[in-house]
């Protein structure tokens, strides 16, 4: 039984080293990063390892099937990145608005008015793609990848504009705290 483990463990030494520079060079052209075009090689034949019938077959040419589970990895790891980035998006969001509104004063309803009176003039001058957005975001409750389909852009176009106009929001609203506070 020990000499038929060795033997498995030599062929896959022999697939292992033939086949990991191109999935890791496949991996690195999609990532862009040596380090994770690494990772993705080794998962690759950490999930082929537990699967010996697939890699024993020497009369298949497995280089399709070895491409395919390296895309998927790569895609699986670029939505992972994006929910990420999804998440650090709502948590700068929702502190931006918190660190608005914990003044009391702020809140206060004759400052009210006059805020929501700013944010309106201040979208109105902000580019009218920026502005539609924006809105399209905060005011109707759309995601990212829905704006990015109905205007028919990326979804990081989508991410840097709406970024772009809370930037300018948050500007103007500090200078109004600003003067709330000091005049």
């Amino acid at each position: 039984m020990e000499n038929n483990d060795r033997q498995i463990e030599l062929k896959f030494q022999k697939f292992f080293t033939a086949n990991f520079p191109k999935v890791k060079n496949f991996a690195q052209m999609l990532l862009k990063s040596e380090a994770e075009a690494e990772d993705v090689a080794q998962d690759v034949f950490c999930k082929l390892w537990l699967q010996p019938e697939i890699w024993l077959d020497t009369d298949r040419d497995l280089d399709n099937y070895i491409f395919i589970m390296t895309r998927n990895i790569v895609l699986n790891i670029f939505k992972h990145q994006q929910i990420e980035q999804e998440y650090q998006d709502e948590v700068i969001e929702k502190t931006f608005l918190y660190e608005l509104t914990e003044k009391e004063e702020v809140l206060n309803n004759v400052y009210y008015k006059e805020m929501l009176m700013i944010i309106q003039l201040t979208l109105e001058k902000m580019p009218k793609r920026r502005r539609l957005i924006f809105e399209l975001s905060r005011f109707r409750g759309l995601s990212h990848k829905e704006i990015a389909d109905k205007l028919d852009v990326s979804i990081r176009t989508i991410e840097h504009q709406v970024y772009l106009a809370l930037i300018e929001l948050k500007k103007i609203l500090i200078l109004f705290i600003f003067f709330l506070k000091y005049f």
